[in-house]
């Protein structure tokens, strides 16, 4: 199985990645059967940045789906074996390892695919003895398969005629010898040396005997191999079939994928073709595993943990395939889904960090440093300096632990990051706009509130047509009846509302004139419990 993902939402915020890698380096310490990836579902805010810098700590890779790939549900103990192997080896690798099919590989390109299928047919297909015209057999494939001992001869020499059991007279069998030939025999005196005499490029000898002097001279001479087994004769015919190699027999046609390919998509392709399995290449055209129609059935899916976030919208995309199996959140219960009992963890605070930290010391984990600080800002972000109205008792002593483990003030460490957020970087209305957004439904109407906190709201209102006409841009591009700004001002404790479409809802449920194009809100932090449910309530008065 591959390993956990943990991520926070859309857009994310300083609590939705600082909470999720958190929580990741929590559960590698607390569960040794499973790995634990944090990642991300979009761009990293400046402080964000600002914060896993100021601690040390590297910034989760960003993720666009948790869709089940083909490398979620491949094998990737993959056995293979080189052109030369015989089939005889071939069969005995594959009851060894428990596997149906093999990949053919020559220094490290993939040339082939050889499964039971293929194997059995190319035996089932002989009903008398294979010679070794347009094969690649050898000298040294013969004495492997037969275990045998080369007696006379080069091991590296190629055979190419016909096979042949010598169970007549001497003068009947040498009418049916060409040079070249291969002939199998017992202690047959007479015609060991008549078989020679013919041109045979190798001369078996089975049951256990072994050929006179005067035989392994005249083969000496003559250029021909001998080789003793102990096999019968029966037994030595039936194995000479099986030392033709992969390269004969081998499916070169193959169906491959790359790990990263969508399993939906390889599932088309795999049952629509004649192929049981495919092989999955790396960028390289290197064996990465292998996936079979047992695979694809069996249907692991990639296991994720939700963090700050529970609802399908804010997650990302293909969360539906994925086994959810942890939340952790302080917002509503949403429409996740799960096909069984999860651990889901959702308290009424002001930030998921402070969840997280919690639950460290629930379970007597001591806080590493560079962790109690990603969680310290994410309560102060969360809460806006602890003075957001979602901010509980909780949030406040959680976030004097935190900041005594880090060594800092926590009010002089907010202010810092907070400074941080627009720091060394030019005006860009889009990202303000579009940073911290998330959507609302206010009865029949479809609502997008975005925040952004600010030591210098002046910043950002000398902006103000840009950001309204990009605001505008986007309720017309995703259909909102109304977008919200809030920019919120950390020091003054208030908020300026910008508002684009609907603005008669907007006055009507929170009380304000907008006439003038935005209007300042005193006191009002909270995105969620000061205006998205003020507009919900309106909306169903």
């Amino acid at each position: 199985m591959g390993p956990v993902l943990v991520f926070g939402h859309k857009n994310p915020d300083n609590d939705s990645i600082c909470s999720a890698v958190a929580y990741a380096h929590l559960k590698n310490l607390t569960d040794a059967h499973n790995v634990y990836v944090p990642v991300r579902l979009g761009a990293v805010a400046p402080e964000t940045e600002w914060v896993f810098a100021r601690f040390g700590v590297a910034l989760p890779e960003e993720i666009i789906h948790v869709r089940t790939r083909v490398r979620d549900v491949m094998t990737t103990d993959v056995v293979t074996v080189g052109a030369d192997t015989t089939m005889l080896d071939v069969g005995r690798i594959m009851r060894e390892h428990n596997v149906r099919a093999l990949p053919v590989v020559e220094d490290g390109v993939v040339r082939g695919l050889v499964n039971q299928r293929i194997l059995a047919e190319a035996y089932l297909s002989e009903t008398e003895m294979r010679g070794f015209a347009d094969v690649s057999v050898t000298v040294g494939h013969l004495v492997d398969v037969l275990d045998g001992e080369l007696l006379a001869g080069d091991a590296a020499a190629t055979l190419s005629g016909n096979v042949l059991i010598g169970a007549m007279e001497p003068e009947t069998m040498r009418g049916y010898i060409s040079p070249g030939d291969t002939i199998i025999v017992g202690d047959r005196r007479r015609t060991q040396p008549m078989a020679l005499q013919a041109g045979i490029a190798c001369l078996i000898v089975s049951g256990g005997h072994r050929p006179a002097a005067d035989v392994l001279t005249l083969a000496a001479e003559k250029g021909a191999a001998v080789i003793a087994t102990h096999h019968d004769t029966f037994g030595t015919a039936r194995l000479v079939n099986l030392s033709h190699t992969v390269a004969d027999i081998m499916d070169t046609d193959i169906l491959t994928f790359h790990p990263d390919t969508l399993l939906a998509e390889a599932v088309e392709d795999l049952f629509g073709s004649t192929h049981r399995e495919a092989l999955v290449l790396d960028t390289e055209r290197r064996v990465a595993g292998i996936l079979t129609r047992t695979n694809v059935v069996r249907g692991d899916r990639r296991r994720v943990v939700l963090v700050d976030h529970n609802e399908v919208a804010q997650s990302a995309p293909g969360v539906e395939e994925a086994a959810v199996i942890e939340v952790v959140d302080h917002h509503r219960i949403g429409d996740i889904q799960t096909t069984g009992p999860i651990l889901f963890l959702n308290i009424p605070v002001g930030a998921t960090a402070t969840i997280v930290a919690l639950r460290y010391e629930e379970l007597g984990v001591s806080i590493p440093v560079a962790m109690a600080g990603i969680l310290l800002a994410a309560v102060l972000t969360d809460t806006v300096l602890l003075k957001s109205p979602t901010t509980t008792d909780t949030d406040r002593a959680v976030a004097e632990r935190l900041a005594r483990r880090v060594g800092v003030d926590a009010a002089e460490f907010g202010m810092e990051m907070f400074r941080a957020r627009g720091a060394g970087r030019a005006f860009s209305a889009e990202r303000v706009v579009k940073a911290d957004l998330k959507e609302y439904r206010a009865g029949d109407n479809l609502t997008a509130i975005g925040q952004i906190e600010t030591v210098d709201i002046a910043e950002v209102m000398e902006h103000v047509g840009e950001v309204r006409r990009v605001m505008e841009s986007l309720r017309e591009a995703r259909g909102y009846d109304l977008v919200l700004l809030m920019v919120t001002d950390v020091v003054r404790e208030g908020s300026e509302i910008i508002a684009a479409g609907n603005i008669r809802l907007a006055e009507r449920a929170l009380g304000i004139s907008l006439d003038g194009g935005s209007a300042w809100m005193e006191g009002v932090l909270s995105r969620k419990k000061q205006v998205a449910a003020r507009l919900v309530d309106a909306a169903g008065a």
